[in-house]
């Protein structure tokens, strides 16, 4: 009975330990003219996150930790903002 309750706890546990680590997801268009920018970078300042835009200048990064953020999009040919 001790070991089930051992296991009982220790599930209950790891449970709050997952729902404690919420994350989300960031994504938006990235264009100059009104025109997709494929390929541009996106990166998450101060982290290691980021993604390039696919064929329409749209990107997702995943795993975002709650908080606020600067974007830093670079591209050839163009000023980093």
């Amino acid at each position: 009975m001790r070991k089930l309750a051992i296991l009982f706890f220790a599930m209950i546990f790891s449970i709050g330990l997952t729902a404690q680590n919420l994350t989300g997801k960031m994504s938006g268009t990235v264009s100059s003219d009104g025109q997709p920018l494929v390929g541009a970078n996106v990166i998450l300042e101060g982290t290691s996150s980021g993604a390039a835009t696919d064929v329409n200048g749209t990107y997702y990064i995943f795993d975002v930790q709650p908080g606020t953020y600067t974007l830093r999009v670079n591209y050839i040919g163009y000023k980093s903002q």
